[in-house]
């Protein structure tokens, strides 16, 4: 999907790191535009930046050179609170999509925000959410800690709470690897149905048989560098 415009733009970014003693390029000169509303899988083999460059797009690291822009404006510059309402990340740990301390209603009722400005109770928010949490197990454990969730109910309600919060791009850093051939096609049901909201979503994988049916776009990454990008809305250096 393309809805027109490029939400996220990545120009000639520089990411190094030190290894014994010596600088290595995890990310080397990369150029990339992401459209508003495209599926983007990131794939490619051990040590290749992808995950480099999710925390780039979360904000996390600073690149040495170069910049992120989210929906035209440079990352650097953006508060804390932008971010997080521009960007969402899914990480590959089940244990930190979630607030452990906190139950499963009041995780989504902190990532719904008119669940939380309507003040609704555990029954309002089962019955908003009804369809999404009745087939995922989560309806009746709403009073339980996230902490006491498997590590793949964790990973589906950190995939749930994704689709809960205003965030427009989806970072998604290998969700399935921890989960059984059970859960994981419920978080990529769940995956699914983030693309039919329009959320961007760039998703980092070794496995491509698992996610190439909702794939708008295919971008390989080879030491720090795109070695191939199967669309034709590409950024030119």
């Amino acid at each position: 999907m393309n809805n027109g415009h490029d939400i996220v733009e990545v120009h000639d970014l520089l990411v190094t790191f030190s290894r014994w003693g010596q600088t290595a390029r995890a990310i080397d000169g990369m150029c990339l535009k992401i459209p508003a509303g495209q599926a983007l899988i990131v794939t490619g083999p051990n040590g290749s930046g992808k995950t480099t460059l999710l925390r780039a797009l979360s904000c996390v690291l600073a690149p040495e050179k170069g910049e992120v822009l989210i929906e035209g404006k440079p990352a650097g510059k953006l508060r804390a609170a932008d971010i997080a309402d521009a960007v969402f990340h899914v990480h590959q740990d089940p244990l930190i999509g979630s607030v452990p301390t906190m139950t499963v209603f009041e995780n989504l009722k902190l990532a719904d925000e008119e669940a939380s400005v309507r003040r609704l109770d555990r029954k309002a928010l089962a019955t908003r959410h009804r369809s999404l949490l009745l087939p995922l197990g989560l309806a009746e454990r709403l009073q339980q800690q996230a902490k006491t969730l498997s590590g793949g109910q964790r990973q589906i309600l950190a995939i749930l709470i994704a689709s809960l919060r205003p965030a427009k791009v989806i970072l998604l850093d290998e969700p399935l690897a921890a989960l059984d051939a059970a859960n994981a096609g419920i978080c990529l049901k769940l995956i699914g149905e983030l693309k039919n909201l329009g959320k961007t979503i760039v998703y980092v994988t070794h496995d491509l048989n698992r996610v190439e049916s909702f794939a708008d776009r295919i971008v390989t990454l080879q030491d720090g560098r795109i070695v191939s990008d199967n669309a034709a809305h590409q950024c030119q250096k």
